[in-house]
């Protein structure tokens, strides 16, 4: 469970467990498989080596992307032209980069960087939007580069770095001059592969699972602009958050991350009692009460620019990306009706098996279980809903095969039934609210991301223009 989260050391190599999850919640056939020898090397192989993780120094947004539907970075990974980074910067985007992370892959010694340049969506488009000249390709974490100069044509380019055999983390383009356009400013990129040459042995189907990564993302933008544009669906969250504050991790903290957290003036100032709720809970789970999650609806959150939605491979992957503080995450359970105790009606099962238990057994993934704590209120009533902890269980992929992983996350709620905060393997976020014309509305929050740092974020209420 959250209480007892692993070190960064203790994740290394062929051993390395889920993240935040106990090594004994895991199947012991499964344990076995995780840490196990790793095969013995092969001759060097290429393979495409996909990413759902891309940064740049900027990007657009404006009234015709407030949802982020394109001109993101992530949108150079998903292999269609009729996508792009734009970048946001007030320049001709002379300046600008790009950073592919991927999934570190050891004994690296070649990459093979494919990239089509500029807005490639239409002959009109490419020509109307600058296009990137002089570039430098630099391999992370080797810091071995290249300078080149592309070519001021569409289609596919090529570019080949060579390096001492070596990890890869990830693949930075540098933008050093530009083909201007013919209409706007902007610099813009389609689309970048990356092909790695590694002796280490692969698992296409986990690489498959990261471009599957991406595209949800991605799907998530776009069904996020129509939810909005129809209203069909009532969501308590804004079309985009910014990140207002960020504080880098202290390298000599001691303790698990809820005691992190509750270290923090920020956290300690505005989520204290939830905090201490929490740590009460996860202290002692046997106090909680099996449960039946029964929402009055199953609609769903959506990501937009700033939230995320947890999953179970950020938290609990074998080989999943460190967890960032540069996104404010969504309780794992994805419904709108999570962000309300009232509209989860809690009902009580029989069952007893406690939190605990649940993560060191070994028995197949099901249906997701839940766990309640209720207080009664000092001026009487009905009990109310103080907390939720959701269950979840799925097999993952990882580059040695695949495997079952399960964890938890705690749902703290105030006293009129609003998510104030969660706590799961790695991270914990704060949220705060405001009232909107009558209606409850996320206007921002607060999280802590292990290795990753504090971050806070705010509802972004102006439309930056370039």
């Amino acid at each position: 469970m959250q209480r007892s989260e692993m070190r960064r050391s203790e994740m290394s190599g062929s051993a390395r467990v889920a993240r935040g999850v106990r090594a004994a919640s895991l199947p012991a056939a499964v344990l076995a498989v995780l840490t196990a020898a790793a095969p013995a090397d092969a001759k060097p192989v290429e393979r495409r080596l996909h990413s759902d993780n891309i940064e740049a120094s900027s990007f657009l947004w404006n009234d015709w992307n407030k949802f982020v539907e394109n001109y993101h970075p992530n949108y150079v990974a998903d292999d269609d032209p009729v996508t792009a980074w734009v970048e946001g910067a007030k320049s001709s985007g002379a300046g600008e980069w790009l950073r592919v992370h991927v999934t570190p892959l050891e004994k690296t010694t070649r990459v093979r960087l494919r990239v089509r340049n500029g807005y490639q969506k239409t002959k009109d488009l490419w020509k109307a939007n600058a296009r990137a000249k002089a570039v430098t390709v630099r391999l992370l974490p080797g810091k071995v580069e290249k300078k080149v100069t592309l070519t001021d044509s569409d289609g596919w380019q090529e570019i080949v770095v060579d390096q001492p055999s070596g990890p890869l983390k990830a693949v930075e383009l540098a933008v050093g001059s530009v083909y201007e356009g013919s209409r706007y400013s902007d610099l813009c990129i389609s689309d970048v592969q990356v092909l790695a040459t590694s002796e280490t042995p692969d698992n296409p189907a986990f690489e498959k699972s990261k471009l599957a990564s991406l595209m949800s993302w991605r799907s998530a933008r776009i069904d996020a602009a129509k939810l909005f544009a129809g209203k069909k669906v009532e969501l308590p969250i804004y079309p985009s958050y910014e990140l207002v504050q960020k504080i880098e991790p202290r390298e000599d903290a001691t303790g698990d991350n809820l005691e992190q957290a509750a270290a923090d003036p920020g956290f300690a100032k505005e989520w204290k009692d939830a905090i201490a709720t929490a740590q009460a809970i996860l202290h002692d789970d046997s106090k909680l009460v099996r449960a039946q999650l029964a929402p009055k609806s199953q609609a769903k959150l959506v990501e937009v620019d700033g939230l995320g939605i947890t999953n179970l491979y950020q938290v609990a992957g074998q080989e999943g990306p460190m967890l960032s503080a540069d996104e404010l995450r969504l309780p794992m359970l994805g419904l709108v009706s999570a962000m309300f105790a009232d509209q989860l009606r809690v009902l009580d099962v029989k069952d007893k098996q406690t939190v605990s238990e649940y993560e060191l057994s070994e028995r197949p993934c099901g249906a997701d279980v839940a766990w309640v704590s209720r207080a009664q209120p000092k001026e009487g009533g009905p009990q109310r809903v103080v907390a939720i902890v959701v269950g979840k269980c799925e097999r993952l992929s990882s580059r040695i095969g695949s495997y079952y992983a399960r964890t938890s996350e705690t749902m703290i709620y105030d006293a009129t039934g609003k998510l104030v905060l969660v706590v799961g393997p790695g991270h914990v976020e704060g949220y705060r609210w405001k009232d909107d014309g009558g209606k409850p509305m996320l206007a921002g929050g607060r999280t802590r991301a292990l290795y990753s740092g504090i971050a806070d974020f705010k509802a972004r209420t102006a439309v930056a223009a370039k």
